[in-house]
């Protein structure tokens, strides 16, 4: 390939680094608490690892903002100070607030401050999630009355077991109403203030949450009519809107802001999207300015508008209408209301996180975000529409990292709609349909398809379960996710009113009235046009808004899709070449054998059933790969995982390769693009992409040169590989290939680890906001598993050409050993294209199982999303290369990490090189390999010790454990305490220390049906509890033994050592996914029934026993038949939201009241989020596994 180098040669060589040192240690620069845990736990006697582990580098595992700031507001009562808002940000002093006040109202506002996109950080869209119940009335007449109004709060009131409640029972996570702007109720009001009537085509009404001190609220509305007035426009007055407080619990009481209307008249715009737009302008000025003040959280627009307005607040939903005056009032007429009632999984809600937002009431969760966000702030600069005349960066930026979900898709859909898309073609870009082999589209309207390809490079989905209701005002509609993950019916009556809501009933309704119904499927909208008074549903809208542009001929004329290539049917190096590669770039004979030759063989991953027990990366003795320092996040409960089996045809692999030009346009340009059916190339689909005269393709190379040593030289070369990057962008490339391919490797240019190029690259261009004109491939050899392609995409890249990987492939299949074998039968015989192929497809059935245990159903929405926790990198790595992933500990510096690297590269360069790879020992145990918790000698020692019943022995396993290595970050712990030893007598006795024992889930068939019940009886004799695991029990484990002789019983012949009395059953008996073996017996027999949502060893994942396993007796037991293979799905069929759960805990506990129900969840990131809204659902007792 021809190739632009961006690296000046560098001369003055010195000798070369050699073998990998010890890791420096690495303390955060960040303005936050450092923590060492060596050092905080004393010194430890194996803190003799080569690494120390510093603070969160780029994300932080601190207590979200509204939990901090409760609990600071306590703090500061109890000092008699100032009282609480909703973030930390808001206890600095009034002093600064005033001097930032006194400077923006003393001058315009500045367009030109500082506004480089911020990368949102996954720490802080952690700390949101939740579920809701919704819906909405409308009358087809447009005429306004309050019978809606109280329809509305009827319905909302009927809804309250959808939402949340904080730990006082009485503070509501949310809840909320859009309406018309009664003008009746306001024209009252300010006659009797002795103000002109309100003109209510140029009047805008703002609904505003201000801080709760006076001084500030004065000092922010201030900047609030500074801002008008700037604009043109006029203040007309404030309104203290009239609120019964007493209705509020206290924890809402706490944070309540002070909540104020504000009229503004708009004189110098005619048209309603004019006089839109220029509150929209308004309002976004004034957040700007409000964000450098001390009380910039506490000022919240809930609305500004001349057409709707919102009502909400942190209230249960049964007293919405009694906190808010207004809505009491029966001159308070609207010809429609949303109404929303949130169940927030965050400890601590937010007022200004209550629904309605102000386009949107969203039930459900929005797995993408992180990327959704990455993305809406890398196209600021390309934003442009002659409708803001110029303005674009005023109304910058177009989403906010800290706030929730919700509230970013909302300020998306606001801002479409304010550049003139209508509500119904907004959320058809934003939510879109599985359109994809959709037999209905492509009879009904398939116009629609050309409209979702036209729009599918330009916009990535906000991907994950959602029923969303919406208004501009002149339209209320609704619409479902692609996978139809949350209910919505709705049903228009003869007295022209539609109704749409989460759940049937919340309206009393005379059936005989009823003329239309039905509910939403998968992907479905329904739209109220109130000026045309009619019902559009779901093909309808469609094809409405499909047909507003020629998008079937921009498409055809445009968009292309890249032809299949032959994969290569010879090897183009010799053996030793591949050798010295693989050695190069840190493949272990494991990766080759257990990984790339059984994906290429088989066509699908490999599978192992002992979990990883090796230390983490960071705290390893062995290098490794920089994919080693990512896990893979996943979906549990709030938004749950998707079945990649069962649900695959709403999945989708295909991603655009191109520029992404500006949205807020329509026209042929933006369909100029090329489709890729998967990111997995081979080399002549390469090939062809880098001879499109379209993409002006630039080839840069990811090699650092350490001629003049290691030290800064991997650093300064990512920054000169991003400048490269950068100048070719502007040159017009819309494809940049990040190639680490060589003729002939050098010694002195070791490669850079693909994944830091594509990170910091990625993320360079983000930064300069030139991310949307171009794509990212990686060419690179250092890319073979599954997980190595999802992170190399979840950082940027929209596709890889494996080379090496493809070329090892055609290796394996031309060896004298394969082809002997496969001729001798014991293969499966396959040729070498088809080896190629099953590598890919192994791969693409992967990255759809990747993508399914985060809920996510298309590639192109995870590209970029960053769905990944970092484990043992430095802040100064994570900020270039991986910023706003979350990243607790520190870790490897720049100079370490190419250490690292080079410690893989020198091999291939050894005077003594290998003549095959070594062995790790990553996947399994051997000796001299990497270390296992779970090892051969371990097992022996400990076998010993029990069999021998010997102190001596089992001092001798106590003495090895004490002497392993580090191996997971708890092991850096030691209990630090100047507290004197109590007598053993005074503590609690070990039988009744044993009685809180509780086993892992293991089921009947992973381990065998005699240790199964081993483990049962003895845990019920010591007064523990056993755990079934999934796939039920045998009834005859449910009775004590009574005829035990002499240790055997004719119940249980396989077993010895029985007592009579002796009970084999488990105490916990689990309900998971596939609900093999759940039956109301099986239930009923239990102490305590645990639902399990994830899985340590494989979280996002369900559970597999392979059909060899499944024998007649567990067949039976799990009312199968034998020999098939039993695989339970990702997610519970039933539950998809925070209240699926509920309502399953709630069924368990009719089944078996005096069984306490719990649920398994598995650490990560965010965790104690999730978990609070589980407790939120009844849960008796709440599991938290990990992997370490």
């Amino acid at each position: 390939m021809a190739s632009l180098s961006p690296f000046p040669p560098l001369i003055h060589p010195s000798s070369a680094a050699g073998n990998a040192t010890s890791r420096l240690n690495q303390q955060t620069q960040r303005k936050l608490p450092f923590v060492d845990f060596v050092g905080l736990c004393g010194q430890s006697r194996r803190a003799v690892s080569r690494r120390r582990l510093s603070a969160a580098a780029s994300g932080s595992s601190f207590p979200s903002s509204s939990t901090t700031t409760t609990t600071l507001s306590r703090l500061v009562k109890k000092n008699g100070k100032s009282s609480s808002s909703w973030s930390v940000g808001a206890s600095r002093g009034v002093t600064e607030s005033k001097a930032a006040t006194a400077a923006a109202a003393s001058g315009s506002v500045s367009a030109s401050s500082d506004l480089k996109p911020q990368v949102a950080n996954l720490s802080d869209i952690l700390s949101e999630r939740g579920a809701c119940g919704v819906g909405f009335i409308a009358n087809l007449e447009n005429k306004p009355s309050n019978k809606i109004i109280k329809d509305a709060l009827n319905a909302l009131g009927c809804m309250e077991h959808r939402g949340g409640c904080g730990a006082d029972n009485d503070s509501g996570d949310g809840s909320g109403l859009m309406t018309s702007i009664p003008w009746d109720l306001f024209g009252k009001w300010a006659d009797e203030q002795g103000l002109a009537s309100f003109d209510k085509l140029h009047t805008g009404v703002g609904m505003v949450f201000l801080p709760r001190d006076e001084n500030l609220t004065e000092e922010a509305k201030k900047v609030v009519v500074n801002i008008f007035e700037q604009e043109g426009l006029e203040v007309l007055g404030w309104r203290d809107v009239p609120v019964n407080k007493s209705v509020v619990g206290y924890y809402a009481k706490e944070t309540m802001p002070n909540i104020q209307q504000v009229f503004v008249k708009v004189v110098k715009e005619e048209s309603i999207g004019d006089i839109e737009r220029e509150l929209y302008i308004c309002r976004k000025l004034i957040e700007r300015v409000a964000s450098s003040m001390s009380w910039g959280n506490e000022l919240y627009f809930c609305s500004l508008s001349n057409q709707t307005i919102v009502y909400k607040g942190m209230l249960r939903s049964a007293v919405l209408g009694l906190f808010y005056s207004d809505l009491q009032s029966d001159i308070y007429t609207s010809p429609f209301a949303i109404y929303h009632r949130r169940f927030s999984t965050n400890t601590s809600p937010r007022w200004p996180l209550a629904q309605p937002m102000r386009f949107l009431g969203h039930n459900g969760e929005i797995n993408t975000i992180q990327g959704n966000l990455n993305w809406m702030q890398s196209r600021e600069s390309s934003l442009k529409s002659p409708v803001w005349r110029g303005r674009e960066n005023e109304i910058r930026p177009f989403g906010n990292p800290k706030a929730s979900d919700s509230a970013n898709l909302d300020s998306a859909a606001e801002l479409l709609i304010r550049s003139g898309r209508t509500p119904e073609e907004t959320l058809m870009i934003l939510v879109p349909e599985a359109y994809k082999n959709h037999p209905t589209l492509t009879i009904k309207y398939p116009e629609a398809l050309d409209f979702y390809d036209y729009y599918k490079g330009q916009m990535e989905a906000w991907d994950g379960p959602a029923l969303l209701l919406f208004s501009d005002g002149n339209t209320v509609g609704a619409c479902l996710d692609r996978n139809g993950l949350r209910p919505a019916r709705y049903w228009k009556t003869v007295d022209n009113f539609v109704y749409v809501a989460s759940e049937v009933g919340v309206v009393p309704m005379d059936e005989s009235k009823v003329i239309m119904k039905g509910r939403l499927g998968p992907g479905m909208m329904i739209a109220v046009d109130l000026l045309g008074g009619q019902v559009y549903e779901n093909t309808e809208v469609k094809k409405k808004v499909a047909l507003s542009n020629p998008y079937g001929k921009w498409v055809s004329e445009n968009l292309r899709s890249l032809k299949p290539v032959k994969f290569l049917s010879s090897t183009v190096m010799e053996n030793e070449a591949i050798l010295k590669k693989q050695q190069a770039f840190g493949y272990s004979s494991e990766d080759v054998q257990m990984v790339i030759e059984s994906m290429a063989s088989q066509g699908k991953e490999p599978t192992f059933c002992m979990g990883d027990d090796i230390p983490l990366a960071v705290l390893s003795q062995r290098a490794h790969l920089l994919y080693d320092y990512f896990k893979q996040r996943f979906a549990q409960v709030t938004n749950p995982a998707i079945d990649p089996l069962r649900e695959g045809l709403v999945m989708s692999l295909e991603v655009n390769i191109g520029k992404r030009r500006n949205i807020l346009e329509v026209g042929p340009e933006n369909a100029s693009q090329i489709i890729l059916s998967s990111p997995v190339l081979n080399e002549g689909e390469l090939e062809s992409l880098l001879a499109d005269p379209q993409l002006k393709t630039q080839v840069l190379p990811t090699f650092f040169d350490i001629r003049k040593g290691v030290e800064g030289s991997l650093e300064k070369t990512l920054i000169r590989l991003c400048d490269a990057a950068d100048e070719a962008v502007r040159n017009g490339s819309q494809l940049l290939v990040l190639s680490d391919r060589s003729d002939e490797p050098e010694a002195t240019r070791p490669a850079i680890p693909i994944l830091l190029a594509v990170g910091a690259v990625h993320q360079h261009l983000i930064q300069n906001g030139l991310r949307m004109s171009t794509s990212i491939i990686a060419d690179t050899a250092q890319c073979f598993s599954t997980h190595h392609f999802a992170c190399l995409i979840g950082y940027g890249a929209s596709a890889i050409c494996p080379y090496l990987a493809l070329e090892t492939c055609r290796q394996w299949r031309l060896s004298t050993k394969t082809v002997n074998l496969m001729r001798n039968g014991k293969m499966p015989t396959v040729t070498i294209e088809q080896a190629q192929k099953n590598f890919n497809k192994a791969v693409t059935s992967g990255l759809l199982k990747i993508l399914s245990k985060m809920g996510i159903s298309l590639l192109s929405s995870y590209c970029g999303a960053q769905i990944f926790e970092v484990y043992g990198l430095s802040k100064e790595i994570v900020d270039l290369a991986f910023r706003g992933s979350v990243s607790s500990i520190g870790g490897l510096t720049f100079d370490e990490l190419a250490r690292e690297s080079l410690s893989f590269w020198v091999k291939a360069f050894s005077e003594d090189t290998a003549k095959r790879l070594e062995n790790f020992g990553f996947i399994q145990f051997r000796p001299g390999g990497e270390y296992h918790g779970n090892n051969p000698e371990m097992s022996k020692l400990l076998h010993k010790a029990v069999r021998q019943k010997s102190e001596s022995a089992y001092s001798i396993y106590q003495q090895h454990l004490a002497n392993r290595p580090v191996n997971v970050l708890r092991d850096l712990f030691e209990f630090k305490s100047d507290r004197a030893p109590i007598p053993v007598g005074k503590v609690e006795p070990a039988s009744s220390i044993v009685k809180r024992f509780c086993t892992g889930g293991m089921s009947l068939g992973a381990i065998s049906r005699e240790t199964h019940e081993a483990i049962a009886i003895a845990m019920n004799r010591i007064g523990g509890k056993s755990n079934s695991g999934e796939g039920g029990e045998d009834p005859i484990r449910w009775n004590p033994l009574t005829d035990v002789v002499d240790g055997y019983s004719s119940t249980l012949p396989h077993l010895k050592g029985l007592q009579n009395g002796d009970t084999a059953t488990s105490a916990i008996k689990q309900v998971a996914s596939g609900r093999f073996g759940v039956t109301p017996t099986f239930l009923v027999n239990a102490d305590q029934l645990e639902i399990k949502i994830a899985q340590g060893a494989k979280p996002g994942e369900g559970g597999q026993l392979p059909g060899q396993k499944v024998s007649a007796y567990i067949a039976r037991l799990r009312n199968s038949k034998p020999g098939v293979p039993l695989i339970s799905p990702p997610p519970h069929h039933d539950i998809y939201s925070i209240e699926d759960l509920a309502q399953l805990i709630f069924d368990l506990h009719q089944v078996n009241p005096r069984a306490k129900v719990s649920v398994k969840l598995v650490a990560e990131a965010g965790i104690g989020t999730v978990a609070s809204g589980v407790a939120k659902a009844n849960a008796d007792i709440i599991q938290v596994l990990s992997n370490e």
